[in-house]
């Protein structure tokens, strides 16, 4: 039997499936490199500290290239507290960053009894304090602060992901007060 038709070629399956192949491969590529990318926190506002177990409670770290505090309080909660408060954020002039000092008049200006009375809750029985040197203002290792009523330290939401690592959002700020004697009142974030 004799076919008179065109003769027409066709690409060995191999290379068509070789082609196929590559492709999914780029594809595979490409989304592991951005689910890397962005689980490492770049650009994202989101740093990915130790494992939490790696903190014991009344830890205090400062984290200098992100300007701020990471603080694991006496119940095992974290805090991230901004190293700069409300009055230095808005001063025109200087500008001074809270620094850890022990709890003492000598490194206050205040009597540590003073101090020790305004503590909140998850800073008792701490033996040091934040403090800065612009207006003298004073902080417990929650953000709270003890010198006088007016706005606490800046918090920036802290949790544990799935692998147990502390995970801090940088890109958002929690805001509150002191007001008489209730040390954390909700306040808007407007400096």
């Amino acid at each position: 039997m004799s076919f008179d038709g065109p003769a027409t070629t066709r690409p060995p399956v191999a290379l068509g499936c070789l082609l196929a192949a590559a492709v999914a491969v780029a594809i595979a590529g490409i989304f592991a490199f951005v689910a890397v990318f962005l689980d490492s926190g770049a650009n994202n506002g989101r740093l990915t500290l130790e494992p939490a177990e790696a903190y014991d409670v009344g830890y205090v770290e400062y984290l200098s290239d992100d300007n701020i505090f990471l603080v694991r309080l006496r119940n095992g909660e974290f805090v991230a507290l901004s190293d700069m408060d409300a009055a230095n954020r808005s001063a025109q002039s200087r500008r001074c960053r809270v620094a850890l000092v022990a709890i003492n008049e000598a490194a206050t200006g205040i009597p540590a009894e003073t101090l020790r009375s305004r503590l909140s809750a998850g800073a008792e029985g701490t033996t040091s304090v934040f403090r800065e040197a612009c207006f003298g203002a004073v902080y417990d290792l929650a953000g709270t602060r003890l010198d006088a009523d007016g706005r606490n330290l800046d918090r920036h939401p802290v949790g544990v992901n799935s692998a147990g690592r502390v995970i801090v959002d940088t890109s958002k700020r929690e805001c509150s007060e002191r007001t008489g004697t209730v040390s954390s009142v909700a306040a808007s974030c407007s400096q």
